[in-house]
């Protein structure tokens, strides 16, 4: 496994555009994250299954260079030791389409379901999809701060459930602080499910020089929430950045899970996600 197993070619078909070249490296991330997961759990659960609540074309096009990255469902699909099922969860018709045709193209031996809607609507659920007695990692990745807590907690339900979220820290969060501090806006309360964080907000710059990253107080806070549904803290410094080609930090990549030992699977991808580091 190397980084050219993270490039596809054109096809005819929709992709996802108006990605940026710091796409690269969160994939590759989840890349070996995920045969990290697969690798040291097979055998050891009833089945392992990937979710991908925003799982997109399956191909991207990163706009300054015309690249083309496999996207996250193909990544997980390309492992060399695959989940024994895959959930991908699209609202966009024209994506997911493009998405099914691929991975019948490619993948057409394994089990994979598709699920068109919207996985924070109120009204959407995921019924039988995900296996019962499966150890599951589900990858969040939505394009700004569009995570809702209230969806997590209750994938999270019954279930022995891994999360992989992109938190928008710098890109998002860290530059709407006014808007979204706002008591008319109402994106943090859903990202949290809460409404009393703006209280904690002020508090933090009490007392301080300067004030702290409103990015960096949005993980935090996003993490202690996760801490409420029994998985294990993940500090900030445990996140994985995800920087501009400049050296920017522009999101924030953390896994949340109640394993110790999925947390020590972390920490090695996020050592050998590097270009200059090899796992294997």
């Amino acid at each position: 496994m190397d980084n050219q197993t993270l490039y596809g070619t054109e096809d005819g078909l929709s992709m996802n555009e108006d990605v940026g070249s710091w796409t690269a490296e969160k994939y590759r991330q989840l890349q070996l994250y995920a045969h990290q997961f697969t690798m040291g759990m097979k055998g050891k659960w009833k089945s392992l299954a990937y979710v991908d609540l925003y799982a997109g074309a399956g191909l991207s096009r990163v706009t300054a260079t015309n690249e083309i990255l496999l996207g996250s469902p193909l990544i997980a699909l390309s492992l060399d030791i695959k989940f024994d099922h895959y959930v991908f969860c699209e609202r966009d018709s024209t994506k997911l389409a493009a998405l099914e045709q691929r991975v019948e193209r490619s993948f057409s031996n394994v089990s994979v379901e598709f699920i068109s809607g919207d996985c924070d609507d109120p009204t959407f659920h995921f019924g039988s999809a995900i296996p019962q007695g499966a150890l599951t990692l589900c990858f969040v990745d939505p394009y700004k701060l569009d995570i809702r807590f209230k969806t997590l907690r209750s994938l999270s339900q019954n279930r022995s459930i891994d999360f992989l979220c992109l938190l928008a820290s710098r890109m998002d969060a860290g530059r709407n602080p006014h808007n979204y501090t706002r008591e008319e806006s109402t994106k943090i309360d859903e990202l949290l499910d809460s409404n009393d964080w703006r209280e904690r907000w002020e508090e933090s710059k009490i007392g301080v020089a300067r004030v702290p990253n409103f990015g960096d107080f949005i993980c935090k806070e996003f993490s202690e929430k996760m801490e409420t549904l029994g998985y294990l803290p993940t500090e900030l410094h445990e996140m994985r950045p995800i920087k501009t080609d400049g050296g920017v930090v522009i999101y924030h990549l953390a896994l949340f899970s109640k394993s110790k030992i999925a947390k020590r699977f972390w920490q090695q991808a996020s050592t050998y996600s590097q270009p200059q580091r090899k796992l294997f």
